[in-house]
């Protein structure tokens, strides 16, 4: 429905108000309903011992070898336990995990409080522009919701890295010019910058909208503050983590894909997920707002939607993660500040809640049946490796068997310490890289050792994927291995389920 010049038809005007009443005040109790129940298969999700995706293994070994006292990052270690992510999670872990063990449900918890802070930001920054408490608080569980889809929720550092960038955003947002408040903001930037790269975005953000709009020379000085901050972070992280810069940088720049087609496939998917936004947006449109500077969340979110364009949106990785964490904060912010003067926006999105709802059920996985028939598989596949006296597993099974005290080679990220060999570092960080010849060894020794004991018959049970890189089912075969089970896994959050291959040292 559209609005005239000042959005009468949205403030009810023509029409019966019993009936606007009556239909918000349904569509509040359905949104509400929707997000305890969300809340609820989360929370039923998070204490699951059962891995929920696929690379959850891999920030399991990293938190182990920093219980252990080892550097993840070390050019020994680095094919085993380094993660592509970074290590600002880990650490973030760490003293949790010291006290209570580094089991899949403590991993989850500690991101989940990082979602919890970054939510309680994003209300506040709503609350402060002017936004009724009751749609601050349903835009946040909208946004929130975006954060927990797929594998967003599971065992990685998106909670602990969106904390860090709405810690950024609030210390900034009102006064960007303010040195202290950028200064304040630069340094969470640069620590999401070690927790997932592209959570440094706030920093460069704010610098770039202080050089247009209020102070070019502050802005540039800004700008070289960032740079000169990225330059010391990484340098820093290299000296202290060797292997750093080759896995986190080297192997992602490998992996690097740009596709239009997946750009315009989950800008759809993002756009039928944020309907209640993109409503709200199209009620201040018609509004026909006066144009001048824009706001810092207009510009937020206008860096944002051409980061995504330009580079992330076609990248193949985590579906809808990059518009999730990066575009849907500021743009909640940007179409709803001013709620007191605009109520009509506000209307607009409770209204549209339950529709989309109904649209996105299908992404998350709402019967909590699915969590016990899934766990009964993995305590299968448990029971097996808690058995065995050596046993080799793939990325599935990784964070069980290195809970369970034994190797796991294949954690869901050594496969692509291979793909750094590939990569020639930038000129700018080559002081920074391992010598070619150190990944190469390290990548040979991975694959030489499970070969060495797969030829030895060492491994008493191999549980395994049919598509790993590493444990193939043709050199099984040659060692005189045979399969003597099948596993059906599924990991319920993420909706990723395939077979899983039980072999055995023929007789």
């Amino acid at each position: 429905m559209s609005g005239d010049r000042n959005g009468a038809s949205w403030r009810g005007e023509g029409r019966s108000p019993g009936a606007l009443v009556a239909a918000e005040g349904a569509a509040l109790a359905f949104a509400v309903a929707g997000f305890a129940w969300l809340a609820l298969i989360y929370l039923r999700m998070l204490v699951s011992p059962a891995p929920q995706e696929m690379r959850e293994g891999a920030l399991v070994v990293t938190t182990l070898a920093l219980l252990d006292g080892r550097n993840p990052y070390g050019p020994a270690a680095l094919a085993e336990a380094g993660n592509l992510y970074g290590i600002v999670y880990p650490l973030a872990v760490l003293p949790v995990a010291a006290l209570f063990g580094a089991g899949l449900a403590v991993h989850r918890a500690v991101a989940g409080v990082g979602f919890a802070f970054a939510a309680w930001l994003l209300f506040r920054v709503l609350r402060s522009e002017g936004v009724e408490r009751l749609t601050a608080g349903l835009a946040t569980a909208l946004v929130a919701a975006g954060w927990l889809y797929w594998v967003g929720a599971t065992v990685r550092p998106d909670g602990i890295g969106v904390a860090l960038m709405m810690a950024a955003y609030a210390a900034m947002a009102p006064r960007p010019e303010d040195p202290r408040r950028f200064a304040l903001g630069l340094a969470c930037s640069l620590l999401g910058l070690a927790a997932k790269v592209y959570f440094v975005f706030p920093a460069g953000v704010a610098a770039a909208y202080v050089f247009l709009f209020r102070s070019w020379r502050r802005g540039l000085a800004y700008g070289l503050a960032t740079l000169a901050g990225i330059a010391a972070a990484l340098a820093l992280l290299a000296l202290l983590f060797p292997g750093y810069p080759v896995l986190v940088l080297g192997a992602n720049l490998a992996a690097t894909r740009y596709d239009p087609h997946h750009l315009i496939r989950q800008s759809w998917d993002w756009a039928v997920f944020s309907l209640p936004l993109l409503a709200a947006l199209g009620v201040r449109a018609a509004c026909r707002p006066r144009l001048g500077t824009p706001s810092f969340w207009s510009f937020a979110s206008l860096a944002a939607l051409a980061a995504l364009v330009a580079l992330l949106g076609g990248h193949p990785g985590a579906h809808m993660s990059y518009f999730f964490h990066l575009l849907s904060p500021p743009l909640a912010v940007a179409v709803l500040a001013g709620g007191a003067r605009r109520p009509e926006a506000g209307r607009a999105l409770r209204l549209v809640l339950p529709a989309a709802m109904l649209a996105n059920a299908h992404w998350f996985p709402l019967d909590p049946d699915r969590f016990a028939e899934a766990e009964a598989r993995f305590a299968a596949a448990g029971r097996l490796i808690e058995a065995a006296e050596a046993p080799l597993v793939t990325t599935e099974l990784a964070a069980l068997a290195a809970l369970d005290g034994e190797a796991a080679p294949e954690t869901g990220h050594s496969e692509y310490f291979a793909e750094a060999l590939a990569v020639a570092p930038p000129a700018l960080l080559e002081p920074l890289w391992l010598p070619r010849a150190t990944i190469a060894r390290e990548v040979a020794g991975l694959a030489e050792r499970i070969g060495a004991g797969l030829d030895g018959r060492r491994y008493d049970v191999v549980i395994a994927n049919r598509g790993s890189s590493l444990v193939r089912a043709e050199t099984l075969r040659r060692c005189r291995y045979r399969v003597v089970d099948r596993i059906e896994v599924e990991m319920a959050w993420s909706f990723q389920r395939w077979p899983l291959e039980v072999w055995r040292p023929a007789e």
